[in-house]
């Protein structure tokens, strides 16, 4: 059975879903799907780099998936964590309950089919499964560290008390 995306499906089930969010469930949802996103691509990633028919010693395979793990976290903190933001200001406007589509931009949507793209390109391409791995590792890691931007967002009061 061939290895589909799931981000089509999502994206029909958001739109089709006859219902309506307010601001916080929206922030919710946002949150919920920008890890669930990136915990599925780190568990391909390694996936992938384990299974690497070019298996590599250990050391390497470790400084490969540590390397990834920074590119992820970099983008994640500097890169994709902005993008959060702006989408938690956007939320943050909406004076009355929008539809589970509208959870994120239509620029937030283009960066993940973007994202969803790279990943598939490399299947399609048949990149090496340690390029793939560490590729899915190191965008998976930076929707993670994102998604924390969701969740500070939806506990003000813990953040509030950090600072």
């Amino acid at each position: 059975m061939p290895n589909l995306p799931i981000m089509p499906f999502i994206v029909l089930i958001l739109l089709l879903l006859p219902i309506r969010l307010h601001s916080q469930a929206m922030k919710g949802l946002a949150f919920f799907l920008w890890l669930l996103g990136g915990l599925v691509l780190s568990f391909r990633g390694v996936a992938f780099m384990v299974s690497a028919a070019d298996q590599p010693g250990p050391v390497v395979l470790a400084a490969i998936g540590a390397a990834a793990l920074a590119v992820g976290f970099g983008k994640g903190k500097f890169v994709l964590s902005k993008t959060s933001n702006r989408n938690i200001e956007r939320i943050d406007q909406f004076t009355e309950p929008k539809r589970p589509i509208q959870v994120y931009s239509l620029r937030s949507w283009i960066i993940i089919g973007i994202m969803v793209s790279i990943s598939v390109a490399l299947t399609v391409f048949h990149a090496p499964d340690l390029v793939r791995g560490a590729v899915n590792l190191a965008i998976g890691f930076a929707l993670i560290i994102s998604s924390l931007a969701y969740l500070r967002a939806l506990c003000p009061a813990k953040q509030a008390s950090q600072g």
